[in-house]
């Protein structure tokens, strides 16, 4: 690689607007949109530092964190959705798959939306069925470990993600 090659990109913030406003065009899930406008944040933190002081710059990274925002904010929507459906269904492993595309934090608010959305009675089911479902794959860990106090998920043909989801999920929900 020569040392003396070089990119340099110019924008214009309506540019950028525009690009943005495709994103959503293209890409099937929020998910997908925020990813790109994270990789785009991203470059733009590669611009010398006197370039990011004017006004341009400013702008662009308002209009992409802008988007990025109503990106994040569908994706917990769209998780919040998802989780009501699979708990009525006891679906684990789509929950797995919820709690694999958030972070933590994002499935946290997610969770606790779906769980705020429940009334009383369901929610309280909703955490049996957690509890009941945790403790038994807690058991089967634990026997097939062979030592005390060790849980060994694979040899009890748990998935480990699985797991994780599922008590991450009760213990959101026991916190409402």
């Amino acid at each position: 690689m020569s040392p003396n090659l070089a990119f340099s990109l110019e924008l214009t913030p309506q540019e950028v607007e525009a690009h943005c406003a495709a994103l959503w065009q293209q890409f099937r899930s929020p998910g997908q949109v925020l990813a790109a406008l994270v990789a785009m944040q991203s470059l733009f933190a590669l611009a010398p530092a006197g370039k990011r002081e004017n006004a341009p710059y400013r702008e662009i990274q308002a209009i992409v964190a802008r988007h990025a925002e109503k990106a994040r904010s569908e994706l917990l929507r769209e998780g919040e959705r998802r989780l009501l459906a699979a708990l009525q269904h006891r679906e684990t492993r789509e929950i797995t798959r919820i709690h694999a595309g958030l972070s933590r934090n994002g499935f946290w608010q997610a969770a606790s939306a779906a769980g705020g959305g429940r009334d009383g009675a369901d929610l309280a089911g909703d955490i049996a069925w957690l509890a009941q479902w945790c403790q038994s794959a807690r058991t089967r860990a634990e026997a097939a470990s062979g030592y005390p106090d060790a849980l060994d998920f694979r040899a009890a043909g748990i998935d480990a993600a699985e797991y994780t989801a599922m008590d991450e999920l009760l213990r959101c929900l026991q916190s409402l």
